[in-house]
This record gives C-alpha cells, structure tokens and sequence, in this order.
C-alpha cells in the first residue's frame, strides 16, 4: 500500500506540512468557534445554535486529532526507513 511517503529515509515535506498545518487550524478553528456564539433571544433556538456550534467545534478537534494521527504515522515510518538503512543504503532488515 502507498503511504504517501516516498523514498527510503525521509518523509515528504510538503506533506508533513500540510498536516500540521491542517491539524494546527482545525485546532485554532475548534478553539475559536465557542467563542463566537451569539445570543439570539429565543430559548429553544438558541439550545439548537448551541448543539450545532459544539458539535461543529467537536467536529474540528476529531479532524485535528486525525491529522496529528496521521502526521505522527508519517514521521514514525521515515524513523522506521532510516533505521532500517545504514549510511552506505544497504538494507539492515
């Protein structure tokens, strides 16, 4: 199966950063939607707007943790692939 990580020894950058960058501002997006909650007079619909923004913030934070899964499976197979390489590349495994 392709991981996305080519070569032997090192995960691609660009990818590395997109998912941390993904999973820093689905953080920072989660964090910031409970705060811009407004108040909007009505008992029941504001029960509902509330659900809905805790849901959409939990939302968030289950994306962010997906990503910082995903980010350390990345980085935990480029340490893998150096392992299993010494200097010259010839295979230890």
């Amino acid at each position: 199966m392709d991981d996305g990580i080519p070569g032997t020894g090192a995960a691609d950058p660009a990818t590395l950063r997109a998912l941390a960058s993904g999973r820093s501002t689905a953080r920072a997006l989660s964090q910031e939607l409970l705060t811009h909650v407004p108040d909007v007079g009505d008992l029941p619909t504001q029960r509902a707007l509330d659900a809905w923004v805790e849901q959409a913030a939990d939302t968030l934070a289950a994306l962010s943790e997906a990503l910082e899964e995903r980010l350390l499976e990345c980085l935990g197979a480029a340490a893998v692939r150096t392992d299993q390489h010494d200097p010259r590349g010839v295979s230890r495994a």
